[in-house]
């Protein structure tokens, strides 16, 4: 399989999905999710080479995958090095997927690099504990980022916001 011709067909689904203007920000999580996987290679990807989800990331089997994340939680990391299973964790999109879908459409992008320059920089993963995501779901930033919030600004600023402090 040649992972490279996989990553560039996920930014070609990326393309294709903005220029339909699809709203349906799930199939969109599946691209850009699959799309990092494949950028990111070893442990995003399953001895199968298939990507790996992380819905419920276990300390011990997943530690390599979530050290390798953007942003870590500091509760999160102790979580982790004490290899600590009575605490969930959570993989994270540090700017929710709705979000990134809203910027994407807002960008006139010319090609499938134009997407991926794009994701770079705006395609983030925390890992958080499940009381750390409970506290944004609270103050409503579950889904959204901080109304003051734009492009120029940290993209972990919905984390800033409600406390969440890294490693």
């Amino acid at each position: 399989m040649d992972l490279l011709k996989v990553k560039n067909s996920y930014l070609n689904h990326i393309k294709i999905f903005i220029d339909s203007k699809n709203n349906d920000k799930h199939l969109l999580r599946c691209f850009i999710d699959n799309w990092f996987a494949y950028h990111k290679k070893g442990p995003f990807l399953s001895k199968n080479n298939k990507p790996v989800w992380f819905n419920k990331p276990n300390p011990v089997k997943s530690k390599d995958a979530l050290l390798s994340m953007h942003f870590i939680s500091k509760k999160a990391f102790e979580v982790i090095k004490n290899q600590n299973l009575d605490v969930r964790l959570i993989k994270e999109h540090s700017i929710p997927v709705s979000i990134i879908y809203d910027l994407l459409l807002e960008q006139d992008f010319n090609n499938e690099n134009d997407i991926e320059i794009f994701l770079l920089k705006y395609y983030r993963l925390g890992v958080l504990t499940k009381d750390e995501d409970n506290v944004l779901a609270k103050e409503g930033l579950k889904k959204k980022m901080p109304e003051n919030w734009n492009m120029q600004m940290n993209v972990f600023y919905r984390y800033e916001k409600v406390g969440i402090i890294s490693k």
